[in-house]
């Protein structure tokens, strides 16, 4: 941190710790893991960090793949709501290598800007009463994926996923996923920064 600002990574997500994502709702709300490693931060410390008065924040994701290669997606403004609001997602703009997966492929049930937090025993993922991807029907996405995330009926990134080596990391619908990168690998990390202005 600076005066003129900085960064806090909110996310870290690479199978070193063996730390797993299915959490429930307190957990994602409160944090989890290894600030020195394999963590994810905690809804109610992320919400505060990004809703300082006269502080702007931006959003920063980092992510590799099993073969050395790496990939960003930069969004030039970031938000989440208070827990009243499940911390919907507001992302901007977005710049980057990795794509705008959170915007999918432009379908409405892939695009995840405006989407609520899921946990795997609290679902606010617009899967009511079910969601139907193909011929496999299912009621949560946080429980089909297997962790929490802003989910919308269930979308497209996933990057609290199921990590997953090689040589069995491919095609796995609950992986660690970007698929605007790599649709068909789980990755080999991914790290999300809050980057205040």
């Amino acid at each position: 941190m600076s005066e003129n600002g900085g960064w806090t990574l909110i996310q870290k997500h690479n199978g070193e710790d063996g730390l797993s994502f299915e959490r429930m709702w307190t957990e994602y709300e409160n944090g989890f893991g290894n600030l020195q490693g394999e963590h994810w931060l905690g809804l109610k410390y992320i919400y505060a960090l990004i809703n300082q008065k006269d502080r702007p924040s931006k959003l920063h994701i980092s992510i590799g793949d099993f073969d050395g290669h790496e990939a960003y997606a930069r969004y030039d403004s970031f938000s989440i709501g208070n827990a009243s609001s499940y911390y919907k997602l507001s992302a901007g703009n977005y710049s980057g290598t990795a794509g705008d997966a959170f915007l999918g492929d432009g379908r409405n049930t892939t695009n995840q800007h405006g989407s609520t937090f899921s946990a795997v025993d609290l679902a606010t993922d617009n899967c009511h009463p079910l969601c139907i991807f193909g011929d496999i029907i299912y009621l949560s996405c946080s429980k089909q994926f297997r962790a929490g995330w802003w989910f919308n009926a269930c979308g497209s990134a996933n990057l609290n996923g199921v990590w997953r080596s090689p040589p069995r990391y491919r095609y796995w619908a609950s992986s660690v996923s970007w698929p605007t990168w790599r649709p068909s690998e789980s990755l080999k990390f991914s790290k999300m920064y809050v980057i205040h202005q």
